[in-house]
Parts: structure tokens; sequence; C-alpha cells
């Protein structure tokens, strides 16, 4: 391993653990105590570790097994059974919080344009931060913990069409908005019927087969593996790695 690299992750692992240890002794969420790190070692303000591909993946690695082990706590039945609270709340957010904003940046001066896309992006939210905050607090499981992970699931979905409106309204392409977004679409549901399809027929059987091994290194190359192909379908699709990660937990 180059030194550099060594010296990166040592320094990532050593504040971060001091920071957590400060912000939980202080009993405040341990989420904003990486959040503290990220921004003071990172590259916009002490520079300790630079901006480098490596340090993106590695990053994206954690998320990836994060949102991976919250998903195990969820399935596709409970989701459906809260399909009133995901849809009808998760877009009553998304869609208000939009509008207000919109509404409010416009009028402060920015185009309209502009004055959407901060509206858009205000509405959403980090699943991965509110995930590890319930799990601290062994609210989880509780019926606040499930809608909230739900909707902020709800919130990563709507992030695909954003992605593909940016362009669109940067004049960056000259295509009708209803083709890119509807490939989006497309995508996004390949990947959730590809997922879902390889859990309920493929993973099943070869989870009882591995465990019949009685072989604890194996189980978790297996759930390793399992993870990170999830999250490289959605990946290729265009759709946020952590979301398949998600979906495979589920």
């Amino acid at each position: 391993m180059d030194n550099a690299v060594f010296v990166e992750v040592v320094m990532l692992l050593g504040t971060a653990v001091l920071a957590v240890a400060v912000f939980r002794r202080l009993r405040m969420p341990s989420a904003l105590g990486y959040l503290l790190v990220g921004a003071l070692v990172g590259p916009h303000a002490f520079g300790l570790v630079p901006d480098t591909e490596h340090t993106r993946i590695l990053a994206e690695f954690g998320i990836v097994f994060l949102l991976f082990t919250i998903g195990l706590n969820y399935s596709l039945p409970q989701i459906l059974a809260m399909r009133g609270v995901v849809f009808g709340l998760g877009s009553a957010q998304v869609g208000l919080t939009t509008l207000l904003v919109t509404a409010a940046a416009w009028w402060w001066g920015l185009p309209l344009a502009t004055a959407f896309l901060v509206g858009a992006v205000i509405a959403q939210s980090s699943t991965t931060v509110i995930g590890k905050q319930l799990a601290e607090q062994g609210e989880e499981h509780a019926r606040h913990g499930r809608m909230g992970i739900s909707m902020s699931v709800f919130q990563d979905v709507t992030a695909v069409p954003l992605l593909v409106i940016i362009p669109v309204l940067a004049g960056a392409v000259s295509e009708p908005l209803w083709l890119p977004l509807g490939t989006a679409l497309v995508k996004a549901v390949v990947a959730f019927a590809i997922v879902f399809a390889a859990g309920r027929w493929l993973l099943g059987p070869l989870f009882h087969e591995i465990a019949a091994r009685r072989s604890p290194e194996l189980f978790t190359m297996t759930v390793l593996l399992v993870t990170l192909l999830a999250a490289g379908l959605t990946d290729l699709l265009g759709l946020s790695m952590a979301l398949g990660a998600f979906l495979a937990g589920m």
C-alpha cells in the first residue's frame, strides 16, 4: 500500500475516533462528529486528506455497507404496508419543501430554474445520517423510525429524476425532457425488479446453502459480495450505489 494512502486512512480513523468519543461524551449524535472530521481534514479546510479517487471510493463503500445493514431491518411487505406513508407523506414533503423554497429563492432574486434546483436539493435528506442516528437511539424499529427511513428512501428515489432535470435546466441537452426522465424511470424499475427477483429466488437458497457449511468467513464474504453486486448494479444503471445496497438488505 502507498504510504500516503496508509497515512490518510490512519488519520481519518484516528480523528474520527477522537471526534466520536467527544461527541458521545457530550451526548450528541456521533454522525455530527463524522461530518465535522470530514469538514476539517478535507481539502477545503486544513487539507490533511486530499480529494482523491481512493478517498471517495473508501467513503462510498462505507455508505454502501451501512445502507445494507439498515435495509436488513426492512422488507418489501413492510414497505408496501406503509405505502400510504412512504408515497403520501414522502411526496408531500418533497413537493411542499421544493415549492416553498423555490418561491422564497425566486422572490429573493434567483432565476426560476436556479430557485427550483435550490428547493429540490433542500428537500433531500441523508438516509445514511438518519438511519445511523435512529440506530444509535434504538429507534430504528419504532413506527416513527420506520416512517423516517421510508420517507428518506423515497427522497433517494426522487433524486434520480432530479439528476436528469439538472442538465436540462442548464441547457446542456436539447432533447425533450420526457425522454431522459422516461429512461431514468425505466432504469429504476429494472434495478428494483432485478434486486427483488434475485432476493426472492436466488439469495434465499444461496444463504441456506452457505449457512449449512457452518463457515463464518464464507458467510461474511458472501454477504459482502452480494452487497457490492447490488450496489454495482444500481451504479451501472445510473442510480446510487447506496440504493442498491439498501435494496439488497431488504
